[in-house]
């Protein structure tokens, strides 16, 4: 709820604009879903829904079957996407081999010592790991806070797994099992929020 306003308004900022913003709300306990309606109310391009809790893959999933669009793009609630970043994203399906588009997440709450270290690890896993991953054709994750989807691609895969807490690798290993491409983009660039304090990053890890 304190975040989702911030979230949508970057999504609309887009400088592509033949998106629909679609808000999945998995039984949130706080402000989200009234939120939630009244971005829906004020925005014609933007739609939400509410679901009991299920988890993650639950919401994603509903997600992708009620989005209308052949490109699915994924954001959390938390992150914050510049202009560019959509556009970027879906360039690389003109090719129809591609499945699936990983972006580029970076830490943009960097207030102390835990913060900073967090984004040294953004800057280890995506800048070197994956983008030495992207060379040998191998990306192993598209994130959940910025990565793009060929909607055709995640319904060959069976969508999000619910057996792992993992689901977002699950189903990039998946996409690659049934032929496509999935690259890295590190030009499509999100901003999230990461653990301020040593209690929510353990919960997080």
């Amino acid at each position: 709820g304190k975040v989702l306003i911030g979230s949508v308004r970057s999504l609309l900022r887009s400088r592509y604009k033949n998106c629909d913003v679609l808000i999945v709300d998995d039984g949130s306990t706080d402000d989200t879903w009234e939120i939630a309606k009244q971005l829906a109310a004020k925005y014609q391009r933007v739609r939400a829904v509410h679901q009991k809790n299920g988890g993650k893959a639950t919401a994603l999933n509903n997600g992708i079957k009620k989005a209308k669009g052949e490109i699915i793009i994924g954001i959390d609630a938390d992150t914050i996407f510049t202009p560019s970043t959509v556009t970027r994203l879906i360039r690389h399906f003109s090719n129809p081999f591609v499945g699936a588009v990983a972006g580029n997440v970076k830490v943009g709450n960097v207030q102390n010592m835990l913060t900073k270290w967090q984004t040294l690890e953004y800057t280890i896993s995506i800048n070197i790991e994956r983008n030495a991953q992207a060379l040998l054709g191998a990306v192993m994750i598209v994130p959940g806070a910025c990565g793009a989807w060929r909607k055709q691609a995640l319904l060959d895969a069976g969508g999000y797994s619910l057996a792992t807490l993992a689901e977002d690798c699950d189903v990039t290993l998946s996409v690659h099992r049934f032929g496509y491409k999935v690259l890295q983009d590190n030009s499509a660039v999100s901003y999230t929020e990461v653990p301020e304090t040593l209690g929510p990053f353990v919960k997080q890890r």
